[in-house]
């Protein structure tokens, strides 16, 4: 395995703290989702809706930032120490489009929430695929911190 230089550390310190950041919006948006509930066609509280539709408009603008600044350096860094690394950079850029894939239709479902015919059910639907964004991409950042600490030590 190469050695690890300066430059790889600088930048997985970056990303850590980029992940940081996007932990705490995730937070946001789970608060969110958590407060959004809907009664007899009625929303109870339009103001959470917004807010998780804030947030979704700034993780589809912030994460391929992350996503790129993440495989041009630190990624494209792990995939030359080897095939079995190789394998996993290739996982965490096939997780990157999926979620993007995931976010972008959450997006596109609290942009026509208004439009639905069933509130109730699409509020509960809404709710169900921002979780599961938010658990995937938990889920991804923890597997992406416990490797780049692996190769740091």
């Amino acid at each position: 395995m190469a050695s690890l230089d300066p430059t790889f550390r600088l930048e997985t310190a970056s990303i850590h703290r980029e992940h940081e950041e996007l932990i705490a919006q995730l937070d946001r948006l789970d608060a969110a989702l958590d407060e959004l509930f809907c009664f007899s066609e009625i929303f109870s509280d339009m103001a959470t809706a917004n807010q998780a539709a804030a947030t979704g408009r700034l993780l589809a603008e912030w994460l391929p930032k992350h996503y790129a600044h993440e495989e041009t350096t630190v990624l494209a860094t792990i995939a030359q120490m080897g095939p079995e690394l190789q394998a996993f950079v290739l996982e965490m850029k096939r997780q990157h489009r999926e979620m993007r894939m995931r976010l972008e239709n959450f997006r596109d479902h609290l942009a026509h929430l208004n439009e639905a015919r069933d509130l109730e059910s699409a509020v509960s639907e809404l709710k169900k695929e921002g979780s599961s964004f938010s658990r995937m991409m938990r889920l991804h950042l923890a597997m992406e911190e416990k490797k780049f600490g692996s190769l740091e030590n």
